[in-house]
C-alpha cells in the first residue's frame, strides 16, 4: 500500500456499507453489500456493515461512520431514503443525492424527463384503478405492465395476445397504487454502466428464458452476457452517449446503469435507469468495469475516490480535504 493511498484510507475514515433493508430486493442487497464490504476490507479501508432492516440511527453514532457506501436496492435505497438520512447526519456518501435517486427510481417521473429531453423511450401510459379499463381499450398486446416504483424486474409482466390483462392488473393493484403500460419493443437488449461521467463498454443481455426477469437476472447460467456487445462501433457509441446523457439529465453521481432495447432498425430506446446497480457475482457494472481492467476491489475503491473528490469540490474544506486524488476522472476508459 503506497503512501498516497494510505493517506486516502486514513482521511476518508470509517466507511459504512449500508445494505439489506426491507425492500423486495433485500436478498440481492445483502449479496451486494457483503461483496462491497469484502472488497473494501481487502483494499485496506476501515469498514463496517450496516443492515438497515431495523433502523440504524444509533448505529451511525456507535460505529462512528465517516463515509457512506449505500448498497440498498429498491425502496429504502434507490428511492432516496438512505441519502436523506446520511445528509441529515452530515455523512458524505457514494452515489446520487436523494432527489436524483427518486427521479431515477420513479419510472413515470424518469420517462417524463426523457420525453422533455427528447431521449428515446418506449411509448407508455400511467394506469390507476380508476382509468385501467379505458387504458386497456386503447392498448393491444403485446405490451409490458410494470410497477412505477420497483426494481429487478419484480412484478414486470409481458402481456401477450390471449392473456387476461384485466385480471393481471387487478392483482398488481393489490400491491401498487399505480402501474405503467409500456410498448413492447421487439429487438435486442443492452445495458450501459456509467462510472464518474464516462460510459463503460456496452453489454448485450441474452436471457435463456423468454423474458429477462428476476430469476434470469440473478441465477447463474440463466442469461448470457456479451462484453463488449457484438454491435457496430456507431451503435455502441450512440448507446454510450445516450447513457451519459440520461445520467447527466437525471443529476446522478458516480455510478448508474441504463438499460436499453434496440429494434431491428437499430433505433435505441431507454427502458429504465438504476442509480445503485447490483454488485453481485452476476451483476453488470462489475462485468463492464472488469473489461476495462478494473477488478471488483478497484471498482469499489474508484467509487470512493469519485465520491470523495466530489465532496471536496462541493464543500471546499471538509475533514477529509487535503488529499489530492489523481486519476479519479474516468477518462481512462
Amino acid at each position: 500500500m503506497n503512501r498516497k493511498f494510505m493517506s486516502f484510507v486514513e482521511r476518508i475514515g470509517r466507511i459504512g456499507v449500508f445494505f439489506g433493508g426491507r425492500s423486495r430486493e433485500r436478498s440481492i442487497s445483502l449479496r451486494s453489500g457483503r461483496a462491497i464490504y469484502g472488497a473494501l476490507k481487502k483494499a485496506g479501508f476501515r469498514v463496517a456493515k450496516i443492515d438497515t432492516v431495523n433502523g440504524f440511527h444509533r448505529t451511525l453514532k456507535s460505529k462512528k461512520i465517516d463515509f457512506g457506501f449505500p448498497a440498498l436496492h429498491g425502496a429504502g435505497g434507490e428511492d432516496g431514503a438512505i441519502q436523506k438520512i446520511l445528509a441529515r447526519h452530515r455523512i458524505p456518501y457514494v452515489g446520487s443525492d436523494s432527489r436524483s435517486s427518486l427521479l431515477a427510481f420513479d419510472k413515470l417521473k424518469a420517462k417524463r424527463l426523457f420525453k422533455r429531453c427528447q431521449i428515446p423511450t418506449p411509448r407508455y401510459q400511467r394506469v390507476t384503478r380508476k382509468n385501467f379499463k379505458n387504458a386497456l381499450a386503447r392498448w393491444y398486446p403485446p405490451y409490458v405492465l410494470k410497477p412505477v416504483r420497483e426494481g429487478s424486474s419484480i412484478d414486470v409482466v409481458m402481456v401477450e395476445r390471449g392473456r387476461p390483462a384485466r385480471d393481471l392488473m387487478r392483482r398488481l393493484f393489490e400491491k401498487y397504487p399505480e402501474l405503467l403500460i409500456e410498448e413492447k419493443i421487439k429487438g435486442r437488449e443492452f445495458t450501459v454502466a456509467v462510472l464518474g461521467d464516462r460510459a463503460l463498454p456496452v453489454i448485450e443481455i441474452r436471457p435463456k428464458r423468454s423474458f429477462y426477469d428476476f430469476k434470469a437476472k440473478y441465477t447463474k447460467g440463466f442469461t448470457d452476457y456479451l462484453v463488449p456487445a457484438p454491435i457496430s462501433k456507431e451503435l455502441s457509441v450512440r448507446l454510450q452517449e445516450i447513457a451519459v446523457q440520461v445520467h447527466t439529465r437525471l443529476g446522478l453521481n458516480d455510478l448508474s446503469r441504463v438499460d436499453f432495447m434496440v429494434d431491428e432498425a437499430e433505433n435505441a430506446y431507454v427502458l429504465e435507469v438504476n442509480s445503485i446497480p447490483g454488485f453481485t457475482e452476476t451483476s453488470l457494472l462489475p462485468k463492464a468495469a472488469a473489461h476495462v481492467g478494473l477488478d471488483f476491489t478497484g471498482l469499489c475503491t474508484r467509487l470512493l475516490k469519485l465520491a470523495y473528490a466530489r465532496q471536496v469540490l462541493k464543500t471546499g474544506e471538509t475533514k477529509w480535504s487535503g488529499v489530492v486524488l489523481r486519476g479519479t476522472h474516468c477518462g481512462v476508459f
